[in-house]
């Protein structure tokens, strides 16, 4: 979701920690809700958890507001508070098992609330070949790359959501391109660097 001209979100936030303005939270719920909606169902297909996960997320964020530090980046600190409430309500379901590493079979990067990828005669030849070249990386990679190539989350940002070192996540980017690069090579020959380059033109 696009945010309104002139409005900047980190301000809206701060508005909300420093005078407890709930209008202010309400657009930083409606600014994000699709974008955590989304990231939820990459982890789980259970819908109502991941709504009620945001609700709780948001929730909290109330209740302890006056805890809550002004934070530089809002988009991690969302995405990060929402993962781990998301791990916590899955583990109290017994849907997995709560851990600090996030499990192998937990995030489908092709998952969407809108569209069953799985039905491969809908898709376009491009799009399957990007699809199996991304399924040969590990889980892990494809979290990075989903949240620095789909929803343009920082470096920095991606290194806290995941609590892994800002040059672990350099790393793992610049390792699942090159997996991606090599499988593409194998399926479309030369035509993989050409469309590659295009998809990653962000990379670095």
């Amino acid at each position: 979701m696009k945010e309104p001209k002139g409005i900047d979100q980190n301000e809206v936030w701060n508005n909300f920690i420093l005078n407890g303005d709930l209008y202010a939270l309400s657009n930083i719920y409606l600014h994000y809700y699709d974008l955590l909606f989304d990231y939820g169902q990459r982890h789980t297909s259970d819908k109502q958890l991941v709504e009620d996960t945001i609700q709780n997320v948001f929730i909290n964020i109330i209740k302890f507001r006056k805890s809550i530090s002004i934070v530089k980046n809002l988009n991690g600190y969302l995405i990060s508070t929402f993962r781990r409430q998301l791990f916590l309500d899955l583990n109290k379901k017994k849907k997995t098992i709560l851990t600090e590493q996030l499990p192998e079979e937990h995030f489908d990067y092709f998952k969407s609330p809108d569209q069953d990828v799985s039905d491969e005669e809908n898709l376009g030849r491009l799009h399957l070949t990007i699809k199996q070249c991304i399924d040969k990386l590990t889980d892990k990679q494809q979290e990075i790359i989903f949240l620095r190539f789909e929803r343009e989350i920082s470096y920095e940002e991606i290194a806290e959501t995941l609590n892994i070192s800002v040059d672990s996540c350099y790393k793992s980017i610049h390792r699942a391109i090159k997996t991606v690069r090599s499988e593409a090579e194998k399926i479309l020959e030369k035509r993989g660097n050409i469309f590659l380059c295009i998809w990653f033109r962000s990379a670095y």
